[in-house]
């Protein structure tokens, strides 16, 4: 299920670079979501590698434009 859902969320994210536009960065942060929600049934391992590969995923000009709670979530 982990690469999934990370799997989604690249996806959203490329398509969020080559169509810039609300409605994308909202996908990319539904994904993020479903990631979080995951991750948060995981063990501690699993958990800290999702977040650490969630976050090389999202690309910092993307991460800025990415609805506040979901930018606080991956910064921790």
């Amino acid at each position: 299920m982990l690469l999934k859902y990370l799997n989604q969320l690249e996806v959203a994210v490329r398509e969020a670079e080559h169509h810039p536009s609300e409605q994308e960065y909202s996908r990319c942060a539904q994904c993020v979501a479903q990631l979080e929600e995951y991750l948060a049934g995981q063990m501690e391992p699993v958990q800290r590698r999702g977040h650490e590969i969630m976050a090389t995923l999202i690309p910092a000009r993307l991460f800025a434009r990415m609805p506040l709670q979901v930018s606080r979530s991956l910064a921790l």
